[in-house]
């Protein structure tokens, strides 16, 4: 447990989740910080039951959602929560993630060094290594061709990113308190983008530990095809093409998401979108979705599918 110079409280959004990956991922983060709060996103009465159960050997704070309010919501709920418990900072944490032993010790180091340095600090994020294929992330930044994963030759090389993903991602309360959290009108997807590219907009920076590693499942089959490059897509269940591109559509219109941000989602975008289109067994479906969400962020229609 960390009790040096700030307490650190983890925020643990879960849904219908894995009861044996999430009990890995509790034991592993009680280690490693100083509070826990679990906001279950409607899960049912089994999973609440199941916590209920676990608080007896992990302890940790649990405050459930009646219904499904969206990750966004869900990680505002816990990071309040935090908050209030005296957290300087929070670590975000999807239900699917087991964070190396010394995952929150790496962070907050390179954290501090940056704060001691008077560098405006956004969030530090550990690199990734992907449960299915065993690969490591790297980090992403932005440029004129697309997004360029940037990874992690020397093990101490701290790399600045565009943006990061939330699960493992620590951020100072004090970051939280003048950026604000996260976008609850977006519900899922693109949640973690936006809020970076908007603390960036304020003049935080972002960072990526290379020594501070985490197992991650992004959850979702993904293939393999050919489009001037070798590509890797994900395949999501058809409702989620909803929220990627109805969310994709909405940030297009915010001013503080990066041109060229916005340049290669829409290309990335119109790949899905004729990827799927021809190979999905279910491309009726999934096209049906990218239309509706499309619409709707034209429309400006936020909040959780109608």
């Amino acid at each position: 447990m960390i009790n040096n110079n700030g307490s650190v409280w983890a925020v643990v959004v879960t849904y219908q989740p894995d009861l044996e990956t999430l009990a890995v991922l509790l034991r592993a983060m009680v280690q490693q910080v100083d509070g826990i709060v679990v906001v279950d996103n409607g899960s049912g009465a089994s999973a609440l039951a199941w916590l209920a159960a676990y608080h007896t050997e992990v302890p940790f704070i649990v405050i459930p959602l009646l219904d499904n309010k969206g990750i966004a919501l869900a990680q505002n709920v816990g990071i309040n929560r935090a908050k209030v418990e005296g957290a300087s900072y929070v670590i975000l944490s999807d239900q699917d993630s087991e964070p190396a032993p010394d995952m929150v010790e790496k962070l907050k180091l390179v954290a501090e060094k940056q704060l001691a340095a008077n560098v405006p600090l956004g969030a530090v994020a550990p690199i990734y290594k992907d449960a299915e294929d065993g690969l490591l992330s790297g980090f992403v930044q932005v440029g004129f061709f697309g997004f360029k994963r940037v990874g992690c030759e020397e093990s101490n090389r701290v790399v600045e990113a565009d943006f990061l993903i939330a699960s493992g991602s620590l951020i100072p309360m004090a970051t939280i308190d003048v950026v604000g959290g996260m976008d609850d009108e977006l519900f899922i997807d693109h949640v973690d983008t936006e809020w970076c590219f908007r603390a960036k907009s304020q003049g935080y920076r972002l960072f990526g530990a290379c020594n501070a590693r985490m197992l991650h499942s992004l959850g979702d089959k993904r293939s393999k095809f050919w489009f001037l490059r070798w590509r890797t897509i994900p395949h999501h269940s058809p409702f989620r093409y909803y929220y990627i591109f109805r969310n994709s559509t909405l940030l297009q219109s915010r001013s503080y998401m990066p041109f060229f941000w916005k340049l290669a989602d829409f290309g990335r975008c119109l790949r899905a979108m004729a990827y799927f289109g021809v190979f999905s067994p279910v491309r009726f479906a999934c096209l049906g979705m990218m239309y509706r969400g499309f619409r709707d962020g034209l429309a400006g229609r936020v909040g959780k599918m109608p």
